[in-house]
């Protein structure tokens, strides 16, 4: 195992720049995941651990060990990718001792580590087979115990689950949260899946166009956003925008409805005052009904869909006399109908302002 530090790590293609200076150090044996949308950099800053593509700038360490000039074959890590590539005119227990064979590794040896993985796998059962007669999420497991059973000093994952169906993601994910407190490898994770990014890490850093947004804890990144691009990737649904003007000490949300700003939320952000134009950030679940209109943070919606979601209802609407989207949701019992008019009420302790602007938090 080892820790992992990037200092101010850049790639460049031709005159392109694809991630540039990342730095950030994953402690030995944590489980970290990058995330962002499509074409942002994860899976390129995975490649460059590995050593499959060259680094332009900055350093690569494992534990104090520079890294930048070893191939890739002599890093001692151990890569899964979305295509599971397993050999398929092997078994699962050739597939799984392949890269030990190769090492020369002594046969008594790498039968111990095959029965050993594939129990913790819960794969054991199925080491005659072949890759044909496998399910998708038995494959999945393969290829996690052939990369595992080396014992590397780094695990990487570029979007194993992606190709699995929606319940064989939940379950493998849940598996992989084991398996990682089981070994306790070094991992680094890329995907774009927000839920996966939740569940998962011990740590998240979150990317945008190549450059780093946030590093912090599911916790942190969730309820403490630096962005505006963070606030809105992560969650599901995500948090809504709601932009504001500053004037007669209210922010205004179109011509009519208003918020006030009380002491408790100048006290928070001390410069709202001072701009004219900001972003209102709020958590679908921070929303409530209130029909008694006698809350300060009250506006009035317009219904336009309802969907049912089990125990509970999502509800998409419009802010009156603005024509703002707005999420929240509701018990699923509760009697609302398309294109009802009525007041909710923001929490005023979950509210977070963004600059219109740059988009980061105010403070």
């Amino acid at each position: 195992m080892a820790k992992v530090k990037l200092d101010n790590i850049s790639r460049k293609i031709n005159q392109t720049t694809i991630v540039e200076n990342i730095s950030f150090e994953i402690p030995d044996g944590e489980l970290w995941v990058l995330v962002g949308p499509s074409g942002c950099g994860k899976s390129t800053i995975l490649r460059c651990i590995s050593g499959l593509e060259t680094i332009s700038g900055g350093n690569l360490y494992f534990d104090d060990k520079l890294v930048n000039q070893i191939p890739a074959r002599q890093r001692d890590v151990a890569m899964v990718f979305q295509n599971y590539a397993l050999y398929p005119h092997l078994t699962v227990a050739q597939n799984l001792g392949f890269g030990l064979k190769m090492r020369k590794t002594n046969p008594s040896i790498i039968e111990e580590k095959v029965n050993f993985v594939s129990q913790i796998l819960n794969i054991n059962h199925l080491l005659q087979r072949k890759p044909k007669q496998l399910s998708g999420g038995q494959q999945q497991r393969v290829a996690l115990g052939r990369a595992i059973i080396r014992q590397p000093q780094v695990f990487l994952l570029d979007e194993p689950l992606s190709n699995l169906d929606a319940k064989l993601r939940e379950q493998t994910r849940t598996e992989l949260k084991k398996l990682h407190h089981q070994v306790g490898i070094t991992t680094i994770y890329v995907t774009h899946d927000q839920v996966e990014a939740m569940t998962l890490g011990d740590r998240i850093v979150v990317l945008d166009q190549g450059i780093i947004q946030q590093i912090g804890t599911p916790h942190q990144i969730y309820n403490h956003p630096a962005n505006r691009m963070v606030a809105t990737f992560l969650g599901s649904p995500p948090m809504n925008i709601i932009p504001v003007s500053y004037g007669e000490d209210k922010l205004w949300i179109g011509e009519r409805q208003f918020l006030p700003i009380t002491p408790n939320l100048l006290q928070k952000y001390p410069l709202i005052q001072s701009q004219k134009n900001l972003d209102l950030g709020i958590r679908p679940e921070y929303i409530t009904i209130n029909n008694q209109g006698n809350y300060p943070h009250n506006l009035k919606i317009a219904i336009e869909i309802i969907e049912p979601l089990g125990k509970e209802m999502l509800i998409r609407g419009t802010i009156i006399d603005s024509n703002i989207p707005l999420t929240f949701q509701l018990p699923i019992n509760y009697a609302i109908d398309n294109q009802d008019i009525i007041s909710v009420q923001l929490e005023e302790d979950k509210i977070t302002f963004f600059d219109a602007i740059t988009g980061q938090v105010m403070g």
